[in-house]
C-alpha cells in the first residue's frame, strides 16, 4: 500500500478525476454526519470518524513500517496541526447539525481565502491589492449568507466560520512542514491524535446505535480517509494551484445532495453569497498563478 504515496507522473486529467472522487466522498461524508446528528451525540459521531480513519491508514502505516510512520523529530507541529483538524471536524459537525448543508460548505469554502490573508504575517507571502480586495469580497459573501442581525440562519453558521479558520491555520502548518515529513507520518497523525482525544470525550455523552448507526459510522471514517486518500493521489497527478478549481464542485454537490436527500433548496442569499465566495477564491488562484 506504500505505492499509494509515491511519486506518479504527471497525468492532469486522473488528478483531476481523483480529486472530483475525493469531493463526492466528501459530499456523502457530510450528508452522513447530518443525518446521525439528528439520532447520536457529536461527540460519538467525531470520535467515529477519527477511530475508523485510523483503523482504515493502520494497515498503510504498517506496510511502511509503523515505528517509522509513528518517528518524527517534531512532534509538537504535528500534535498541533491534528488539533487544527480535530476543531474543523468539530465545528463542521456542529454547522451539519443545524445549518443547511450547502450553507455551511458554502461558508467553510471561506478557508482558501483565509490562507491568503494569513500567508502574509506567518508565512511571509506578499498579497497584492487584488488578493486582499477578494478576501474581503470572500468575507462579505459569507456576510451575505449569514446575514447577522436578521435572524435568518442558525447561530451555528458560526461554526462553519470556525472550520475555515481552523482549517486554513491546518493548511499553513502543512505548507510549513513541506517535504521535511513523510506523507505517511502526516497522515497518521491526524486520525491517532483526534482518536485519543475524543477518547477521553466522548464515552461521557455516548448513545448505544444499532447495526445501521454503527454502519454509518464506520462509513464516518471510510469515507473521510478515502477521501484524503484520493486528494494525496489527485496531487500526485497535478499541481495543487490547478487542482485549485475543481474544489469548488463541492459547493454544487452539497447543493444536489441537500435537495436530493434532505428536501432542502438554499434561498437566493446563499447563492449569492456562494457565487462572491468561489469568484473570490478563483481570483486569488488565478493571481498566484500569475505569481501576483
Amino acid at each position: 500500500m506504500s505505492s499509494a504515496f509515491s511519486a506518479r507522473p504527471r497525468r492532469p486529467l486522473l488528478g483531476i478525476a481523483y480529486l472530483i472522487a475525493a469531493i463526492v466522498m466528501f459530499g456523502v461524508l457530510e450528508a452522513v454526519v447530518k443525518y446521525l446528528s439528528q439520532r447520536y451525540p457529536l461527540g460519538q459521531l467525531i470520535w467515529a470518524r477519527f477511530f475508523f480513519h485510523l483503523v482504515l491508514m493502520l494497515p498503510f502505516a504498517v506496510e511502511a513500517g509503523l515505528r517509522r510512520s509513528v518517528a518524527t523529530a517534531r512532534p509538537g507541529i504535528h500534535i498541533l496541526r491534528s488539533l487544527l483538524q480535530l476543531l474543523a471536524t468539530g465545528g463542521m459537525f456542529v454547522s451539519l447539525r443545524y445549518v443547511p448543508l450547502a450553507e455551511a460548505v458554502s461558508i467553510v469554502y471561506l478557508s482558501p481565502l483565509i490562507v491568503t490573508a494569513l500567508s502574509a504575517p506567518l508565512l511571509g507571502e506578499k498579497i497584492d491589492a487584488k488578493k486582499w480586495l477578494a478576501v474581503a469580497a470572500g468575507f462579505a459573501g459569507v456576510l451575505v449568507i449569514m446575514r447577522p442581525g436578521m435572524g435568518v440562519l442558525h447561530w451555528a453558521a458560526a461554526a462553519a466560520l470556525v472550520t475555515a479558520f481552523a482549517y486554513a491555520l491546518f493548511q499553513i502548518i502543512t505548507r510549513r512542514i513541506g517535504g521535511s515529513e513523510s506523507t505517511v507520518t502526516t497522515a497518521l497523525y491526524t486520525p491517532m491524535v483526534g482518536t485519543v482525544v475524543t477518547s477521553l470525550i466522548a464515552p461521557f455523552d455516548w448513545t448505544g446505535a444499532d447495526l445501521e448507526g454503527w454502519a454509518l459510522m464506520v462509513c464516518l471514517g471510510v469515507f473521510s480517509g478515502l477521501g484524503h486518500l484520493l486528494v494525496i493521489k489527485a496531487f500526485q497527478h497535478e499541481e495543487a494551484s490547478k487542482l485549485a478549481p475543481v474544489n469548488y464542485i463541492h459547493i454544487a454537490w452539497s447543493v444536489v445532495i441537500g435537495i436530493v436527500v434532505f428536501d432542502t433548496v438554499p434561498d437566493l442569499w446563499t447563492v449569492t453569497g456562494a457565487a462572491v465566495i468561489v469568484a473570490s477564491g478563483l481570483v486569488v488562484i488565478s493571481r498566484r498563478r500569475a505569481g501576483g
